[in-house]
């Protein structure tokens, strides 16, 4: 067999499955076997495959006709130009969670030493970003699921500045006087959780993204939290599902000691991130 002709029975065998990109997300899993670029396999569709190559491709393909998530098989996604280590147990990073360490940079951008605490760190990818641009910053992250921890860990090891504490936002802050509070909360509702891809609903956890009956739940948790934690003028950001977005005259009042600063939209032009002040 050649590598052309695995991809061709592969990305069928995706494509029976389901799976949304079959041809791109057989050629990920080639080259990573193969440890090849993409453009080389492609413009080479007759290069030989060993035996033991063609072998050792059958879990991976495998667990992707089962819906497995691409970046828990692969290992990794990317997010502020590194890589991020993911697996099952830990919500995977999406691109417009970046909207959210570009609006806390913005908003620390005058602080000499800002000190930063994200709720739900989960994989980590956030806090990873924020070290990458701020070497000096304290930061904190916070995760209640040990098996997200475990991904923070693994991701954070290194990073001098981070501080990683199990526990969550129902809690009492560990920490006082923080420049920035950052949240993604969990914001998929019951009735938007039927309707997504396997991907997600079967495998992510299911903790990380659903919010339970009252869509700004766990914003209010969030807002309560953050008015014990931040100093005065610091500020809370937060990402937004669909389901908060279409309420933002709610968000504005989310919690007696917080302004409301601004939104923030995504490419797209949906309101994304959520910004408040503590009086």
């Amino acid at each position: 067999m050649t590598t052309g002709e695995w991809l061709q029975e592969a990305a069928a065998s995706l494509r029976a499955a389901g799976v949304p990109d079959p041809a791109r997300d057989a050629l990920l899993l080639l080259s990573d076997a193969l440890g090849g670029d993409k453009a080389y396999l492609l413009a080479h569709p007759e290069r030989p495959m060993a035996e033991a190559e063609a072998a050792g491709l059958q879990g991976p393909l495998e667990r992707r006709r089962r819906r497995e998530p691409l970046q828990y098989i692969r290992g990794f996604q990317e997010f502020w130009g590194q890589r991020v280590k993911v697996g099952p147990g830990c919500l995977i990073p999406r691109p417009e969670t970046e909207h959210l360490v570009e609006e806390a940079l913005r908003l620390v951008a005058s602080q000499a030493s800002p000190r930063v605490a994200e709720l739900g760190t989960g994989s980590g990818c956030v806090l990873l970003a924020l070290a990458s641009e701020r070497l000096e910053a304290g930061l904190y992250g916070l995760e209640r699921d040990p098996r997200a921890l475990a991904w923070s860990r693994l991701n954070l090891a290194g990073e001098p500045g981070v501080s990683l504490l199990p526990g969550d936002m129902a809690q009492e802050p560990p920490i006082e006087g923080l420049d920035a509070v950052l949240c993604n909360p969990p914001y998929i509702t019951d009735e938007e959780w039927g309707g997504l891809p396997p991907e997600v609903c079967c495998f992510e956890p299911a903790g990380a993204l659903r919010c339970g009956p009252d869509p700004l739940g766990p914003y209010r948790q969030a807002g309560l939290w953050a008015a014990k934690a931040l100093r005065p003028d610091g500020f809370l950001l937060c990402e937004l599902g669909v389901a908060q977005a279409r309420r933002a005259a709610a968000l504005r009042r989310l919690y007696p000691e917080l302004r409301w600063v601004r939104g923030v939209r995504d490419l797209s032009g949906r309101l994304r991130v959520a910004i408040w002040r503590r009086e």
